[in-house]
């Protein structure tokens, strides 16, 4: 026999003789033959058992060590040692050597139960299927139009699974393959089944709505001024009534012809409202200013003294003139002069300084003298003066002292003689020169100098008006340059291409087509590069800067561009776009803006100044548009919709139609986009004030 079957069959019997020698010491106990305490049957059970294992893997591992050999021998002598009355240490070391094998059992135990438990935790991790859910629980559709259903999975990497999808009345709504085909009005219900779920999302479907468009929907005017305001549709070959009338709500204010041609009347603000058939309203308010007349300081140019305080009293005729006009005051030299913004001047140490008012774009200035105080007067009067002036200035200067014979003297009826003339010399002497000390106060400086004394009869004496110094006017203060946080959203990309146009030839795609996602993308980087080069206090966040999506489902990557607004707190969104119908024939730019009261008005400013700016491109003014989805009340685009969700001003500018051939010259090159996108950033900076660098 080899080595290893000799040492496998000296295991089998020593486990034999321990387990024959255990069986006789428990017969013997039970006659009662013997009484020596036994260490627990459950402890004896559990040394069983632990020799049991260690034999049996030492039959696995076919080699025993002589670890597992002396433990054997030393178990069989204990064994032996139950025949025999054993010593109290020795009871007292089998007790230990029992409970420490339990203890290694139990602690062995509850490691591999604990190993067992993680394991199951870890495994139930990782196989946890991924959900899914729909980005809009209740979708909004027109009849007609097509949409991607919105449904997303939590995992992004999980591999796509197949979907199967029902509509509960397809002549509402019908989904294939992921796209939900809104037919005719009415709600259904979409389920999509896959990997054991089943999600379902409502659809409501509305009647089309048309995209209704006003060129002005704000305008300041001056009394006696005219505006033409014009109304347009999309689409343009709608059955729909689309007959347009007129409306003013302040007469007084500004009235409208029935072609839309705006008088201003006086000052005031009127709404004129254009009603487009029986569904449909258009908007421009009209903000009338008075005539500024005149502008001037009531009390001209002033006189102070270092540490006075003095109020500036303006007067605006007529006073309505300077209503809702920003009112700025500006010191050329605060060192000398300071002033506040409600008109009182400050004046620190001596000098001229110009004072400027600025109502809105006019102003008016006036010079502040600051002056030392004068030397303190004389006390007391000079001793001697004489009784009587002269009555008139001697018209030449005296070359020598005046002789007796003609000086003047006085007769008893108040009229003067020089018959007889007194031998004596007169007691008072006459005044010869002027008092050497100042006058009380100082005369001031706008008045005359004093005619000389003496002139030469060939040359014509010329009275000279002395004017306070003046600096010049100063330029139109600014205010501190705004801090604005913007979001440039380039509209479409990745999967997404938008429309397509085979009218120009710039970043044409191999199929022969321009592809919207293309242009965008340029527009709005080259809008953020000049922005942020020529504006102070500019922040923009692009939502893409390469050719990509935020998701593969377009509903939730709509909402994720608004998101990112949210996210940076922005004071807007400007989503860059071009348009395309059908006819390959409009033409111009249209700004999309959202109806909701809370960012209209801001919506609709900067929509405005876009245009203002587009137009000087030679760009058609389509105008300043909103359109509702049904009878929502929300707003039909998504860009519109989800940034008034959030409160923040979300417009989209519609910059040219590029499929129409006419309007190639506007984008069909990279200079002609880079005006563009020049375009956009000054209408923009011009409704937030933004100072250039």
């Amino acid at each position: 026999m080899d080595r290893k079957r000799i040492a496998m069959m000296a295991g089998l019997g020593v486990t034999a003789a321990l387990v024959l020698a255990l069986i006789a010491v428990v017969i013997l106990r039970a006659l009662g033959v013997i009484s020596v305490p036994f260490v627990d049957a459950d402890a004896t059970k559990a040394a069983v058992e632990t020799t049991l294992n260690q034999s049996a893997g030492s039959t696995e591992a076919n080699a025993p060590t002589e670890a597992t050999v002396s433990s054997a021998e030393e178990t069989t002598e204990i064994a032996k040692s139950g025949l025999t009355e054993p010593s109290t240490e020795e009871e007292t070391s089998t007790e230990d050597a029992s409970t420490e094998d339990e203890t290694e059992d139990e602690t062995t135990d509850e490691t591999e139960e604990s190993t067992e438990e993680t394991a199951e935790e870890s495994t139930e991790e990782t196989k946890e299927p991924p959900t899914y859910r729909f980005v809009e629980p209740l979708l909004h559709l027109e009849a007609g139009e097509e949409q991607m259903s919105g449904l997303v999975c939590s995992d992004p990497t999980a591999p796509p699974v197949p979907v199967y999808w029902s509509s509960a009345n397809p002549e509402i709504a019908d989904i294939i393959d992921g796209m939900i085909y809104a037919k005719s009005e009415g709600v259904t219900t979409l389920t999509a089944k896959l990997e054991g779920q089943e999600i379902t999302c409502q659809v409501q479907v509305h009647e089309p709505t048309l995209l209704v468009y006003i060129n002005y929907s704000y305008l300041n005017l001056l009394p006696g001024e005219k505006k033409q305001l014009a109304v347009g549709v999309e689409p343009a070959d709608t059955k729909q009534n689309i007959a347009l009338s007129w409306q003013s709500s302040n007469t007084k204010v500004a009235t409208v012809d029935g072609n839309g041609v705006v008088t201003a009347k006086k000052a005031g603000t009127a709404r004129i409202v254009g009603h487009v058939g029986k569904k449909y309203e258009v908007y421009c308010d009209v903000v009338v200013e008075a005539k500024l007349e005149s502008l001037t300081f009531i009390d001209g140019n002033i006189t102070m003294q270092p540490g006075q305080t003095r109020f500036l009293p303006v007067s605006v005729v007529p006073v309505e003139a300077a209503t809702g006009k920003a009112i700025v005051w500006q010191s050329s030299k605060p060192e000398v002069a300071t002033v506040d913004q409600g008109g009182n001047v400050y004046a620190l140490s001596p000098g001229n300084a110009t004072i400027s008012v600025f109502v809105g774009d006019d102003y008016t200035a006036c010079v502040v003298m600051v002056k030392e105080p004068a030397t303190q007067a004389p006390t007391q009067p000079p001793t001697e003066v004489p009784t009587e002036p002269p009555t008139q200035p001697p018209t030449e200067a005296p070359t020598e002292p005046p002789t007796e014979e003609s000086l003047p003297v006085e007769t008893g009826n108040g009229e003067e003689s020089s018959a007889d003339v007194p031998t004596e010399e007169p007691t008072l002497e006459p005044v010869t020169e002027p008092p050497t000390e100042a006058p009380t106060s100082p005369p001031e400086e706008t008045l005359p100098p004093e005619t000389p004394a003496e002139s030469d009869p060939g040359e014509t004496s010329e009275v000279i008006e002395t004017e306070p110094e003046t600096d010049p006017i100063p330029e139109v203060p600014l205010p501190p340059a705004p801090k604005v946080t913007l979001v440039f959203d380039a509209g479409h990309g990745g999967k997404f291409v938008g429309s397509t146009s085979g009218a120009g030839q710039y970043m044409l795609r191999p199929d022969g087509f321009q592809y919207e996602k293309d242009l965008t993308l340029l527009v709005a980087l080259m809008a953020k590069t000049y922005i942020e080069d020529h504006y102070e206090g500019v922040t923009v966040v692009m939502t893409r800067t390469t050719d990509t999506q935020l998701s593969m489902d377009q509903v939730e990557d709509l909402k994720l561009r608004c998101a990112i607004a949210s996210q940076v707190g922005a004071n807007a969104m400007i989503s860059f776009h071009f348009n395309a119908v059908a006819s390959h024939t409009a033409s111009g730019a249209v700004v999309l803006c959202s109806q909701k009261p809370t960012v209209a008005a801001t919506s609709a400013g900067i929509g405005n100044c876009v245009l203002d700016e587009l137009e000087k491109l030679g760009i058609g003014r389509r105008g300043v548009a909103t359109k509702l989805l049904g009878d929502t009340g929300l707003d039909y685009y998504a860009i519109n919709r989800h940034c008034a969700a959030y409160d923040i001003p979300g417009i989209i500018i519609e910059n040219c139609f590029y499929d129409n051939p006419a309007e190639v010259p506007f984008f069909d090159s990279e200079a002609a986009l880079m005006n563009l996108a020049i375009a956009d950033v000054k209408g923009i900076a011009k409704y937030y004030g933004l100072r250039e660098k």
